[in-house]
């Protein structure tokens, strides 16, 4: 027989052990794509914003910066991870999924050599489907790399507490000094380790001296300098807070975070499931489901109690506990039959992968980065911007970070508008400064807006010149714009270039002293070298509306007012083989009904106004 056929034709031709690689790799990449997918969507909050801010400088310099209840690996860990990929969110953001991924994968391992494999896969989901996983696993943050070192320390203490050995304890030693580098708070971890050693290997817990020893020896630069802040700058739990409400509170901040409509009550189905089936298979003293259900259980009950104390029942102070609460859902989970840990696998799957919005506070979240990369495409240079006195909250460090990302070349915030053209405005839309309005709006039209209400960005722009000419029959012209392809930015100087038959594309600005007897009409002449006339736009204004709503004016002058600009839009198309000739808009306001051109100061002997120069080149 054929080999192929053989092949397809064997009962079982596919190993336990392709599955035990199989399976695991596939769930990681379910984990890694329920990250990647949510990167782009989300927008920095201010202490990420700080995060990255603080590593602006050299190894020493960021090790100086560090704040003083902060350690400093995850800064230089940052700072050297910037140096590799850049600036840009999305890279920062990769490196917290990729430490996710290590620790998943180390979970993995803790959890197949504690149980078996159905109970690993499950684990590693629920971990994945925790509301608080996904969002620390996606920001700019060392909660990720804390809560990775935790599981690589307790996959140590595995390792060295079933055969003690040097060369066993100096990497249990490392992770212990990294978490303290890491994160203060992370001596919650050091206790969870602690009882677990307690309660499985009792007596054999005197072994902690080695790994504790070279802990010690490594972290003692930093335990001399912040031991003392160890518990300072943290938050109680709210005042007045029963016992319930208080551990609620907990638990929806593990499980669901800030994503709106996450649904907490399957997280409270999964855990009370989890608790009742561990609970009823619990035939004997299992000492790991003990020490699990001191993690779970009474390690919280401690903290609160000691809340007033130490002041660690808080979210991010006791977010070592996230682990215990995975394990013990994912262990319990594990009870179901076949048939139900797969449908409890796909609940998880769903929860990681449905796009739940976080819920965004004003003073925290700000769509500081969004707002500046919408800048990127409508500012141009000479713009300003105002910041409105009763505005605004951002910090000036998120203003530093999104400028260098964005806008490298600077911004320049000035105080008083006057004289500039195009100023875009800062406010909180409900407590504007009566006085900046006045001064920012004066002789320009309000135009494109972006951002909340409370952080909102608007373009003020006066027309190139505010003065005008007055034609004689009311009609006062404020000059031209050169646009560019995008219609976004002028063109000036060399930049006013274009291709042979390229369209031209002009805008121009008008006002009235008083309303005009009739309706007049337009005429615009591109003209070379020799005065000749290569392109001709001919009619009544060609009025557009720059404001939204749109509120696009008549084109009929007749029925013009003074108080308000009026602009028009035309476009042309310039000739072929020009010979990298330098071509001159010209303009002309005529009485269409007899063809008399108005006069006015600066024309021509053919009653035509000079404006601007620009040159079309061809090969």
């Amino acid at each position: 027989m054929n080999k192929s056929v053989r092949f397809l034709t064997q009962p079982s031709v596919i190993s336990p052990q392709f599955f035990r690689l199989f399976l695991p790799t596939l769930i990681l990449l379910i984990l890694a794509a329920s990250r990647i997918v949510r990167l782009y969507g989300l927008e920095m909050h201010i202490d990420e914003v700080w995060t990255i801010w603080q590593t602006f400088g050299t190894p020493e310099q960021i090790v100086r910066w560090t704040p003083y209840d902060w350690t400093p690996l995850h800064y230089l860990f940052l700072g050297g991870w910037k140096e590799l990929v850049g600036i840009e969110p999305y890279a920062l953001r990769l490196s917290s999924v990729l430490i996710f991924l290590i620790g998943a994968a180390a979970l993995y391992r803790v959890t197949r050599r504690l149980r078996d494999e159905r109970t690993a896969l499950i684990v590693l989901l629920v971990f994945g489907a925790l509301g608080y996983s996904l969002r620390i696993s996606t920001e700019v943050r060392a909660y990720m790399l804390m809560i990775t070192l935790l599981i690589l320390a307790f996959w140590a203490t595995l390792r060295y507490f079933t055969r003690p050995s040097l060369r066993r304890a100096l990497p249990l030693g490392l992770c212990l000094a990294a978490i303290f580098y890491t994160y203060l708070p992370g001596v919650i971890g050091f206790v969870m380790l602690g009882i677990y050693t307690l309660v499985v290997y009792r007596r054999a817990i005197w072994h902690w001296w080695l790994p504790g020893v070279i802990a010690l020896i490594v972290a003692a630069p930093m335990i001399i300098d912040k031991i003392s802040r160890v518990v300072e700058r943290v938050e109680a739990a709210p005042a007045g807070q029963s016992f319930v409400e208080a551990f609620t509170t907990f638990f929806s901040q593990y499980t669901v975070f800030r994503y709106v409509d996450y649904p907490v009550i399957i997280w409270a189905v999964l855990f009370i499931l989890a608790t009742a089936l561990i609970l009823w298979r619990w035939r004997s003293a299992n000492v790991t489901i003990i020490a699990l259900f001191t993690w779970a259980f009474i390690l919280p009950v401690l903290l609160y109690l000691l809340n007033p104390i130490l002041k660690f029942f808080q979210q991010h102070y006791s977010m070592a506990l996230m682990l215990g609460l995975a394990l013990w859902i994912g262990w319990g989970l594990s009870y179901l039959r076949r048939g139900a840990v797969l449908v409890a696998a796909f609940v998880l799957i769903g929860l990681m992968l449905y796009p739940f919005r976080l819920e965004y506070y004003p003073g925290y979240w700000r769509p500081l980065l969004a707002t500046f990369k919408w800048l990127q495409t409508n500012m141009q240079s000479g713009d300003v911007l105002v910041i409105d006195p009763n505005c605004c909250n951002a910090a000036e460090y998120e203003w530093d970070y999104a400028t260098r990302l964005y806008l490298p070349g600077g911004l320049n915030f000035v105080d008083n508008p006057a004289g500039y053209r195009r100023v875009w405005y800062i406010t909180d839309e409900e407590n504007r400064d009566t006085d900046t309005v006045q001064a920012v709006s004066e002789n320009r039209i309000a135009r494109n807006f972006y951002g909340p209400a409370y952080f909102f960005f608007r373009l003020y722009e006066a027309p190139p010149d505010t003065e005008g000419i007055l034609f004689e029959n009311g009609m006062r012209f404020h000059g031209v714009d050169l646009l560019d392809s995008s219609g976004y930015r002028y063109q000036t100087g060399p930049l006013a270039v274009r291709h042979e038959g390229e369209s031209v594309r002009l805008r121009f600005w008008w006002s009235v002293d008083r309303p005009p007897e009739f309706d007049y009409s337009l005429v615009t002449f591109i003209t070379g070298r020799r005065n000749e006339v290569v392109a001709q736009f001919d009619g009544p204004p060609q009025t557009v509306s720059l404001e939204y709503p749109p509120d696009i004016p008549p084109q009929a002058t007749s029925q013009w007012t003074p108080g308000r600009y009026y602009i028009e839009e035309r476009e042309l198309t310039m000739p072929y083989n020009p010979n990298g000739d330098t071509f001159r808009v010209k303009i002309a306001v005529y009485q269409w009904w007899d063809n008399t051109r108005i006069a006015a100061p600066g024309v021509d002997g053919d009653i035509l106004l000079p404006l601007l120069r620009f040159k079309v080149n061809s090969w």
